[in-house]
């Protein structure tokens, strides 16, 4: 459904799209959103400006309908000025916008490939920067490409489209972390693998490390110590385990937390330079993009060993040979099959590589004690 608003007191004019339904059950306005699975409750004030929206009403005449003896003009264009922008922000409406606007806007492209995927990137030339340089160390050249990613730029709020659909709108400082997502997304869902394996993974000596651990056991911040000290970076997040019994490392750059920012502040001098981003969940964030020469972004590479993480500030540094059982739980947690649950071929392919590769329970408080020990453990 589409309704043709004009927002209160600015004169522009725009097309929005309703994403949710709206029904009244017991005197109750309940607003659902299928793609969110999520449910709202709305004043009835908020229902008649719902409705009104849905049924083509600028936002002036939603405004005079809304009107009351105990509402002021003035006030119902607030409270529709007020519903437009909550609704944008949770995802139940969004502007429509035409080819031709995000034409008008200008763009950069930039064509990257991850685990063999192809996709382009085209942002509007006032949005590209700083956004696109956390994919940099991911680009190819020109070539056939699978699938297109377009931003456009709306009342100061960027919008994502895939293969020119919509996908989701956010602020310009949170669409970095918000398109990582989605191209992670897009290659899960293309790619060849029996199992998407929730570690890091780091290349050494012609084997991966896969790092694994609870939110929290900082694998992230692990992760980049490695990288410093010489270890291949395969990914970050993601490995994809193929039915070879092999990986491949979706290579994204890492998202530091800034709760870490201190911890690798001695490995990486300009960290404190470099942009800051901002999650959905409102947590800022800089990313550490690897250089080209360290980044493992196409092959596919045997497993040498598995690290479970157990960071504690009191704890005794130590590197624990473990049972199959814990590897198996520690590589299945968070685990994602590309049919939904992991079948009986994803489980004989696992079950082979835990047989073969050498299992650990790192404990550790201090990062250059982490690092020594599975620098000598990958020897």
């Amino acid at each position: 459904m589409q309704a043709h608003l004009r927002a209160p007191g600015d004169g522009a004019s725009a097309r929005f799209v309703t994403q949710a339904r709206l029904v009244r059950i017991r005197g109750q306005n309940v607003l659902f959103s299928a793609s969110q699975h999520a449910i709202f409750a709305l004043n009835d004030t908020a229902a008649d400006i719902w409705r009104l929206l849905e049924e083509g009403m600028p936002a002036e005449a939603v405004a005079r309908g809304i009107a009351r003896d105990r509402i002021s003009t003035r006030d119902a264009h607030g409270q529709v000025k007020a519903a437009l922008g909550d609704w944008q922000r949770l995802g139940l409406i969004r502007p429509h916008i035409s080819p031709h606007d995000v034409a008008a806007q200008g763009h950069v492209s930039q064509m990257l490939s991850v685990a063999g995927r192809r996709m382009r990137i085209l942002y509007p030339k006032a949005h590209a920067l700083p956004t696109m340089t956390i994919f940099s160390h991911l680009e190819v050249g020109e070539g056939d490409t699978d699938v297109v990613f377009q931003l456009a730029a709306h009342a100061g709020r960027l919008h994502l489209f895939r293969n020119g659909e919509w996908i989701v709108a956010s602020a310009p400082n949170e669409m970095a972390t918000v398109l990582k997502g989605e191209v992670l997304s897009d290659v899960l869902r293309a790619a060849t693998y029996e199992l998407a394996l929730h570690a890091a993974a780091l290349l050494k000596n012609g084997r991966l490390v896969l790092l694994c651990g609870e939110p929290g056991a900082g694998k992230t911040t692990l992760t980049l110590a490695l990288v410093h000290a010489g270890f291949g970076f395969a990914s970050d997040d993601v490995a994809l385990l193929n039915a070879d019994g092999r990986c491949v490392g979706l290579p994204f750059a890492p998202a530091v937390k800034s709760g870490a920012w201190p911890l690798l502040a001695d490995y990486f001098p300009d960290l404190d330079t470099t942009p800051t981003f901002r999650r959905p969940d409102n947590r800022r964030v800089r990313y550490l993009a690897p250089n080209a020469s360290a980044a493992v972004t196409t092959e596919s590479w045997p497993v040498g060993s598995v690290i479970l993480l157990h960071r504690d500030r009191a704890a005794h540094p130590g590197l624990d040979p473990i049972d199959p059982v814990d590897v198996l739980r520690g590589l299945v947690g968070g685990a994602f099959a590309p049919s939904g649950e992991l079948g009986d071929t994803g489980f004989d392919v696992l079950a082979r590589v835990i047989a073969s590769v050498r299992a650990y329970r790192l404990s550790y408080s201090g990062l250059d004690d982490a690092v020594g020990l599975v620098e000598r453990a990958c020897q």
